[in-house]
């Protein structure tokens, strides 16, 4: 177990005291802070998990699994002003946790939401760094180099039609990929299953 995950499973081991109702005994369970954050984002009361993130964060403001859902949160809001904090939260935590692919992989995301590629490609490659085995920042990686190589496929059959080679493997890649692309691409940052095809807009997923 590794990542975001590892830190999350260890502060979720914490003792809990016993109950005694004549001959049995109960677990009483008392939800952690992490807990009720992650039963406010399962029911989507994303003000009120990040008002309590905030309030949490006060007093311990180097967990990185809050600032993690607080950057999360942010990202997902229609204000520009809260997306930007997300993006510095997310900053912060690739450098300050390198070893935690989950920030990183969200940082490509957004670059490449940006059509920031080489900075997209960048953070991505932090995240498999940091966990080769990290099936979405795997996943997020080739669709951006899907999206370049049929930038250049494009390119090689506008400047000389009768290329071939460069025809095929750009058909290989997507048969609509055969259409010019347009100057400004921006990658679709969607919960959907990306799909080769998919690469004028690949979907890259936050975690």
């Amino acid at each position: 177990m590794s990542g975001l995950g590892a830190i999350f499973f260890g502060i979720l081991l914490t003792p809990y005291p016993l109950v005694s109702f004549g001959q049995t005994q109960f677990v009483r369970l008392v939800p952690t802070p992490h807990m009720q954050v992650t039963q406010l984002i399962k029911e989507n009361k994303k003000k009120e998990a990040l008002t309590f993130i905030n309030n949490y964060i006060k007093t311990n403001p180097n967990d990185p699994q809050m600032l993690f859902w607080k950057a999360k949160i942010l990202n997902e809001s229609q204000l520009q002003s809260d997306r930007d904090e997300a993006l510095l939260l997310y900053a912060s935590l690739s450098e300050n946790y390198p070893e935690l692919a989950e920030p990183h992989n969200n940082l490509g995301v957004i670059f490449a939401a940006q059509g920031d590629y080489s900075k997209a490609i960048h953070y991505f490659e932090l995240a498999l760094k940091a966990n080769p085995n990290d099936s979405l920042a795997s996943e997020n990686l080739a669709d951006l180099y899907i999206q370049e190589a049929s930038k250049y496929y494009q390119n090689a059959v506008n400047n000389d039609p009768n290329n071939k080679s460069a025809k095929s493997k750009l058909e290989k890649l997507s048969p609509q990929a055969l259409t010019p692309l347009p100057s400004t691409v921006s990658p679709a940052i969607t919960a959907k299953p990306a799909t080769a095809s998919d690469v004028v807009s690949p979907s890259l997923k936050p975690r």
